[in-house]
Protein backbone atom coordinates (compact mmCIF):
# COMPACT_ATOMS: atom_id res chain seq x y z
CA UNK A 1 0.00 0.00 0.00
CA UNK A 2 0.97 3.12 -0.72
CA UNK A 3 1.15 6.37 1.26
CA UNK A 4 1.61 9.77 1.77
CA UNK A 5 3.20 11.93 5.00
CA UNK A 6 2.02 15.59 4.63
CA UNK A 7 4.91 16.86 7.00
CA UNK A 8 7.87 14.92 5.28
CA UNK A 9 6.43 15.35 1.57
CA UNK A 10 7.56 11.50 1.46
CA UNK A 11 5.92 8.69 0.43
CA UNK A 12 6.29 5.08 1.43
CA UNK A 13 5.07 1.45 0.51
CA UNK A 14 4.46 -1.15 2.80
CA UNK A 15 6.47 -4.27 3.94
CA UNK A 16 5.50 -6.31 1.33
CA UNK A 17 7.42 -4.24 -1.37
CA UNK A 18 10.10 -5.57 -3.64
CA UNK A 19 13.30 -3.96 -3.90
CA UNK A 20 12.84 -2.33 -7.01
CA UNK A 21 9.64 -0.75 -5.96
CA UNK A 22 11.64 0.61 -3.19
CA UNK A 23 14.34 2.18 -5.32
CA UNK A 24 11.91 3.58 -7.67
CA UNK A 25 10.29 5.25 -4.64
CA UNK A 26 13.07 6.47 -2.90
CA UNK A 27 14.16 8.29 -6.17
CA UNK A 28 10.95 9.89 -6.85
CA UNK A 29 11.10 10.92 -2.53
CA UNK A 30 14.92 12.67 -3.47
CA UNK A 31 13.50 14.35 -6.44
CA UNK A 32 10.45 15.48 -4.37
CA UNK A 33 12.73 16.85 -1.36
CA UNK A 34 14.61 18.56 -3.49
CA UNK A 35 12.07 19.97 -5.49
CA UNK A 36 10.41 21.53 -2.84
CA UNK A 37 13.37 23.00 -1.17
CA UNK A 38 13.36 25.04 -4.30
CA UNK A 39 12.28 28.49 -3.27
CA UNK A 40 12.23 30.27 -6.75
CA UNK A 41 8.36 30.70 -8.21
CA UNK A 42 9.89 30.58 -11.31
CA UNK A 43 11.79 27.55 -11.41
CA UNK A 44 13.28 26.41 -14.23
CA UNK A 45 15.57 23.24 -14.33
CA UNK A 46 18.54 24.77 -15.56
CA UNK A 47 22.57 23.50 -13.92
CA UNK A 48 23.69 25.63 -11.27
CA UNK A 49 26.29 28.08 -12.15
CA UNK A 50 27.57 27.45 -8.82
CA UNK A 51 27.95 23.76 -8.55
CA UNK A 52 29.28 23.91 -11.98
CA UNK A 53 31.95 26.75 -11.40
CA UNK A 54 33.02 24.71 -8.24
CA UNK A 55 33.63 21.44 -9.97
CA UNK A 56 35.03 23.78 -13.00
CA UNK A 57 37.89 24.84 -10.87
CA UNK A 58 38.85 21.73 -9.16
CA UNK A 59 38.97 19.90 -12.50
CA UNK A 60 41.13 22.68 -13.79
CA UNK A 61 43.58 22.77 -10.93
CA UNK A 62 43.81 18.90 -11.49
CA UNK A 63 44.67 19.72 -15.32
CA UNK A 64 47.36 22.39 -13.95
CA UNK A 65 48.79 19.82 -11.60
CA UNK A 66 49.21 17.45 -14.53
CA UNK A 67 50.57 19.78 -16.72
CA UNK A 68 53.57 20.48 -13.89
CA UNK A 69 54.20 16.76 -14.38
CA UNK A 70 52.67 16.48 -10.51
CA UNK A 71 50.09 13.56 -11.56
CA UNK A 72 49.36 12.02 -7.82
CA UNK A 73 48.13 15.48 -7.39
CA UNK A 74 46.30 15.80 -10.94
CA UNK A 75 44.61 12.62 -9.86
CA UNK A 76 43.78 13.59 -6.64
CA UNK A 77 42.06 16.49 -7.96
CA UNK A 78 40.08 15.49 -10.90
CA UNK A 79 38.89 13.03 -8.48
CA UNK A 80 37.50 14.99 -6.27
CA UNK A 81 36.15 17.16 -8.96
CA UNK A 82 34.04 13.71 -10.14
CA UNK A 83 32.72 13.25 -6.86
CA UNK A 84 31.60 16.68 -6.32
CA UNK A 85 29.68 16.45 -9.62
CA UNK A 86 27.94 13.52 -8.05
CA UNK A 87 27.31 14.79 -4.94
CA UNK A 88 26.88 18.52 -5.36
CA UNK A 89 24.10 18.05 -8.57
CA UNK A 90 20.74 18.36 -7.61
CA UNK A 91 18.71 15.59 -8.81
CA UNK A 92 16.10 17.93 -11.37
CA UNK A 93 19.20 19.36 -13.00
CA UNK A 94 19.54 18.21 -17.15
CA UNK A 95 21.39 14.91 -17.61
CA UNK A 96 22.83 16.09 -20.84
CA UNK A 97 24.90 18.34 -19.37
CA UNK A 98 25.86 16.22 -16.67
CA UNK A 99 26.83 13.59 -18.89
CA UNK A 100 28.95 15.71 -21.30
CA UNK A 101 30.57 17.05 -18.03
CA UNK A 102 31.73 13.42 -16.50
CA UNK A 103 32.64 12.22 -19.88
CA UNK A 104 35.52 15.03 -20.50
CA UNK A 105 36.60 14.53 -16.47
CA UNK A 106 36.19 10.89 -16.59
CA UNK A 107 38.42 10.87 -20.21
CA UNK A 108 40.99 12.63 -18.46
CA UNK A 109 41.21 10.64 -14.90
CA UNK A 110 41.57 7.79 -17.02
CA UNK A 111 44.44 9.49 -18.73
CA UNK A 112 45.90 10.04 -15.49
CA UNK A 113 45.49 6.47 -14.05
CA UNK A 114 47.07 4.98 -17.28
CA UNK A 115 49.95 7.32 -16.25
CA UNK A 116 50.26 6.33 -13.21
CA UNK A 117 49.92 2.67 -13.62
CA UNK A 118 46.25 2.50 -11.98
CA UNK A 119 45.02 -0.25 -14.48
CA UNK A 120 42.77 -1.47 -12.35
CA UNK A 121 40.59 1.92 -11.89
CA UNK A 122 41.31 2.79 -15.35
CA UNK A 123 39.33 0.06 -16.39
CA UNK A 124 36.91 0.95 -14.27
CA UNK A 125 36.24 4.53 -15.32
CA UNK A 126 37.03 3.19 -19.30
CA UNK A 127 33.78 0.50 -18.66
CA UNK A 128 31.68 3.42 -17.39
CA UNK A 129 32.75 5.94 -20.30
CA UNK A 130 31.43 2.78 -22.23
CA UNK A 131 28.01 2.11 -20.34
CA UNK A 132 27.65 6.13 -20.28
CA UNK A 133 27.45 5.55 -24.24
CA UNK A 134 30.58 6.90 -24.97
CA UNK A 135 31.46 4.54 -28.07
CA UNK A 136 34.38 6.09 -29.87
CA UNK A 137 37.58 4.51 -30.79
CA UNK A 138 39.59 6.43 -28.34
CA UNK A 139 37.88 4.58 -25.61
CA UNK A 140 38.34 1.22 -27.05
CA UNK A 141 41.79 2.20 -27.91
CA UNK A 142 42.69 3.25 -23.83
CA UNK A 143 40.85 -0.02 -22.66
CA UNK A 144 42.68 -2.32 -24.80
CA UNK A 145 45.96 -0.44 -23.67
CA UNK A 146 44.65 -0.91 -19.98
CA UNK A 147 44.16 -5.07 -20.48
CA UNK A 148 46.98 -5.27 -21.98
CA UNK A 149 49.18 -3.81 -19.41
CA UNK A 150 46.57 -6.23 -16.64
CA UNK A 151 47.58 -8.99 -19.25
CA UNK A 152 44.14 -9.57 -19.65
CA UNK A 153 45.39 -10.36 -23.56
CA UNK A 154 41.83 -12.37 -24.33
CA UNK A 155 39.88 -9.48 -22.53
CA UNK A 156 42.11 -6.65 -24.98
CA UNK A 157 41.46 -7.96 -28.40
CA UNK A 158 37.59 -7.86 -28.60
CA UNK A 159 38.03 -4.29 -27.88
CA UNK A 160 40.55 -3.50 -29.83
CA UNK A 161 38.71 -4.84 -32.71
CA UNK A 162 35.86 -2.41 -31.87
CA UNK A 163 37.26 0.28 -31.93
CA UNK A 164 39.21 -0.51 -35.85
CA UNK A 165 35.44 -1.10 -36.78
CA UNK A 166 34.90 2.34 -35.99
CA UNK A 167 38.08 3.45 -37.60
CA UNK A 168 40.31 0.79 -39.27
CA UNK A 169 42.82 3.19 -40.20
CA UNK A 170 44.16 3.98 -37.04
CA UNK A 171 47.57 3.60 -36.22
CA UNK A 172 47.77 2.89 -32.56
CA UNK A 173 44.43 0.87 -32.88
CA UNK A 174 46.26 -1.23 -35.16
CA UNK A 175 49.41 -1.61 -32.88
CA UNK A 176 47.90 -2.71 -30.06
CA UNK A 177 45.80 -5.34 -32.38
CA UNK A 178 48.79 -6.62 -33.73
CA UNK A 179 50.77 -6.75 -29.71
CA UNK A 180 47.39 -8.54 -28.97
CA UNK A 181 47.99 -11.05 -31.89
CA UNK A 182 51.16 -11.53 -30.51
CA UNK A 183 50.65 -12.11 -27.24
CA UNK A 184 47.81 -14.21 -28.20
CA UNK A 185 50.32 -16.77 -30.41
CA UNK A 186 52.33 -16.39 -27.15
CA UNK A 187 49.96 -17.81 -24.88
CA UNK A 188 49.13 -20.54 -27.39
CA UNK A 189 52.33 -21.53 -27.27
CA UNK A 190 52.47 -20.86 -31.24
CA UNK A 191 55.94 -18.56 -31.05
Amino acid sequence: MLSYDTNSKRLSLDDESNADQLANLEQINKLTTALVAETNPNFQPQPSSETTNMVKNMFQSGMQQAQKKNIPDALKKVSLAVEMRNKARKPWEPFAFQLQELHMMLRNRTDLELVSQRNLDAWQDLEMLLNCGMVVPEVFLRLADCLLKLNLVELAKPFCERGLSFDPSSGPLMAIHKECQRRMLELDGDM
